[in-house]
């Protein structure tokens, strides 16, 4: 038996639901976004262009905000 008979004739116990598909999407794009965010802040910050790096780091504290928010608003 080959590895891949095991893989194509796995199946899940517990398939992923709908709700999980979105959940796992947006974190994806969240996180998508934070890790760009933070690269363009490196490249700033790099570069010494210090009025782009407070452009780029009160972006990423809005999205962080926003981030906590959206958790505090699902407890």
């Amino acid at each position: 038996m080959y590895i891949t008979d095991v893989i194509i004739n796995f199946k899940m116990p517990n398939p992923i639901s709908n709700e999980d598909v979105v959940a796992i999407s947006h974190i994806n794009h969240i996180t998508n976004e934070i890790h760009n965010l933070t690269d363009d802040l490196y490249e700033d910050l790099m570069d010494r262009d210090h009025e782009n790096a407070k452009v780029t780091a009160k972006k990423i504290s809005s999205v962080m905000h926003d981030l906590i928010k959206s958790m505090s608003d699902e407890i």
